[in-house]
């Protein structure tokens, strides 16, 4: 398994390959590390008020990662 965060100020949808995979932040605010397999994927932020994080998805290989220290998949939301 893998390991990502996706660090951005506000509290959004995972969406790997186009699968939620909850939000981004726990309930205390703290960043959620989300798991996945190895290899290349599709990676986006979706707010539950609409509004669109940037960029609207980021293809990124994640791999050789761990729990400790997960790959930052980095959006900006307003």
């Amino acid at each position: 398994m893998e390991f990502f965060v996706c660090p951005c100020k506000a509290t959004a949808h995972v969406l790997v390959d186009g699968n939620d995979q909850g939000l981004n932040r726990d309930a205390s605010g703290g960043l959620r590390t989300i798991q996945c397999n190895a290899g290349l994927h599709s990676v986006a932020l979706k707010r539950d008020s609409g509004r669109a994080c940037t960029p609207g998805k980021v293809d990124v290989v994640i791999e050789n990662t761990d729990p400790i220290s997960p790959m930052e998949v980095r959006f900006r939301c307003p």
